[in-house]
């Protein structure tokens, strides 16, 4: 009976962990093809989010959701929203670009402060990366607020921010090693990791507020 009894669980423990295999690679699958269907440009930001609105639900236990309909609601609630996130961060990006390229012309003629002031904001830069999409799968607010919040979250939540981006790091780092990630899982894990920090920080946050 008890052999009879570890077989079951056993069985089931292997059942469960084939599902969640499967299910994290369906997700990633849905990120590259909504991404793909946006042209790229206009499908990788809400994709994003939407990937993370999946994950958000697994780490509240709703394990049972429908990844599909989930994955193409949040998608299409968040298009607009998500794409002027992801362009005025992309604007940024290309800016901090163009003044790395400057830097690197003017050499030694630039004062040590403004090359601290640039990485410092770089800094910022990457806090603003890490939360604000989660942010948008979690709240609905305005574009302006978004941005408030992010870094306001990240700058006060330091350790999440840190274990955020670390775990994000260690993800892109596996996946570079091992490029196959990148089709089956790679998204969906950051999603993932990225989920189970923010949920604690917002969970605290919502009980806070009520």
């Amino acid at each position: 009976d008890v052999t009879k009894m570890f077989g079951q669980q056993f069985i089931g423990s292997l059942d469960r962990l084939l599902r969640i295999i499967l299910q994290v690679a369906w997700l990633n699958f849905l990120w590259i093809l909504f991404t793909l269907l946006g042209l790229l440009v206009a499908g990788i930001f809400p994709a994003t989010t939407a990937t993370i609105s999946v994950t958000r639900k697994w780490v509240q236990k709703q394990e049972d959701i429908s990844v599909f309909k989930s994955f193409k609601q949040a998608y299409k609630k968040e298009f607009i929203k998500s794409n002027i996130i992801g362009f005025i961060l992309t604007a940024i990006a290309a800016v901090f670009f163009l003044n790395y390229h400057v830097l690197l012309q003017l050499g030694e003629q630039i004062p040590i402060i403004v090359i601290f002031a640039f990485y410092f904001v770089i800094f910022l830069y990457g806090i603003l990366l890490i939360w604000i999409f989660p942010l948008l799968s979690h709240y609905q607010s305005s574009v302006k607020q978004y941005f408030k919040n992010a870094l306001i979250i990240g700058i006060t939540k330091m350790p999440t921010t840190i274990l955020m981006g670390l775990s994000i790091f260690i993800i892109l780092y596996m996946s570079l090693r091992l490029p196959s990630m990148l089709l089956f899982c790679t998204t969906s894990l950051i999603g993932l990791s990225v989920a189970f920090f923010s949920m604690r920080v917002f969970e605290k946050i919502d009980t806070d507020i009520s």
